[in-house]
């Protein structure tokens, strides 16, 4: 059944995601979007992602709300892991460690109720960093974001979803250019318009955070987070489906440089070895100069972060197109969550459009 058309500003994890769910509730969907999967940008963000899992206390509405979007997402990912596993999503141990444990309070907002929590002992704490006052472990999950993205948006065009690559300056120009690309007489008005344009268009409120990681062959076979005293942190992110594994990083907020820092590169190599010798290749020559990693990629990206975090409303917007108001939902903002809350936000989305539409009903039934 026809519910009506549905426009998507942007074609990353949050816009695809809400794709695939207007899909499936009989909604027709148009994605408008300046890069699609495949393509890659420093501010295409999604498909540098090293995307993984881990927990976050819940003390403001605000995080309340993105605990509440984490859990619907982790349920949603562990049916896809089990049932489609070429989607590149798989389960894996879950390891972080605190140089201070005031950072972490684990009685707040659930963060001992993930599967499989529990804390580790001093003994299973990597050899020679004195520094950690507290370890953890959970079950969590990683995908390779440049396959998992190509798989929303080949789930969202078997649903027939049209995607059309075009940069707009802003929300408005979206009607238009879907309008101009149908056949004369056969396009279909949208009933509203989602912005998941990662930062918006002129939100002040919005800003990058630059990061830089690498991609390495070294296999892993668990995340490890290590959360430094001086609040920076390493990651370590295996890729499901022959990916590499992501290691990094850094986090620069407000900072535009493209540049890739050979001294910032030096550093990740050097803390990720020293947090998981193991992976360590130490039997291959020519190595030396990067500490025993094959490096396939040193990369730079820009997280699409937001003072205040996620904008998810709905708010009413003048169209010039139509000459009337159209409902504009935005949903961006998300930084270094948009993964961990993707499907928990397309719920969101669908119910949104969903309440629009019975008023439109209701409408036309008076």
């Amino acid at each position: 059944m026809n519910q009506g058309r549905v426009i998507i500003i942007g074609a990353g994890v949050l816009g695809l995601s809400s794709a695939v769910q207007l899909l499936k509730h009989g909604y027709q969907v148009t994605v408008i979007a300046r890069e699609l999967p495949g393509d890659y940008s420093i501010d295409y963000a999604s498909p540098w992602a090293g995307a993984h899992f881990r927990p976050s206390p819940a003390n403001t509405a605000a995080e309340r709300l993105e605990q509440s979007l984490m859990r619907e997402t982790y349920q949603e990912l562990e049916k896809i892991a089990k049932e489609i596993p070429e989607a590149g999503v798989k389960f894996v141990p879950a390891i972080e460690y605190f140089d201070t444990a005031a950072t972490l309070s684990l009685d707040e907002g659930g963060y001992t109720e993930w599967p499989g929590f529990r804390i580790l002992e001093a003994s299973e704490y990597p050899v020679g960093h004195g520094s950690i006052q507290l370890g953890v472990t959970y079950s969590g999950w990683v995908l390779n974001s440049p396959v998992y993205l190509k798989w929303l948006q080949q789930q969202a065009e078997k649903h027939g979803a049209q995607f059309i690559k075009a940069q707009l300056a802003d929300p408005q120009e979206a009607v238009a250019v879907y309008r101009a690309s149908q056949p004369h007489g056969v396009a279909s008005d949208p009933i509203a318009v989602v912005n998941a344009s990662g930062r918006g268009f002129d939100d002040h409120a919005s800003f990058p955070s630059r990061g830089q990681f690498i991609i390495v062959s070294n296999q892993c076979d668990q995340t490890i987070s290590h959360h430094c005293r001086d609040g920076s942190s390493t990651v370590i992110i295996p890729w499901p489906l022959g990916g590499g594994t992501v290691i990094g990083g850094t986090k620069e907020p407000h900072d535009w440089s493209e540049e890739i820092s050979d001294i910032s590169t030096e550093q990740i190599l050097q803390r990720v070895g020293d947090l998981c010798p193991g992976m360590v290749d130490r039997h291959t020559s020519g190595l030396e100069k990067t500490h025993g990693f094959h490096v396939k990629q040193v990369y730079i990206a820009r997280r699409p972060m937001r003072k205040g975090g996620l904008r998810l409303e709905k708010v009413d917007a003048q169209c010039k197109e139509l000459q009337a108001t159209l409902p504009l939902i935005h949903c961006y903002g998300a930084g270094a969550s948009g993964y961990k809350i993707s499907w928990g936000v397309a719920n969101q989305v669908n119910e949104l459009v969903s309440q629009i539409h019975v008023v439109s009903n209701s409408t036309e039934d008076e």
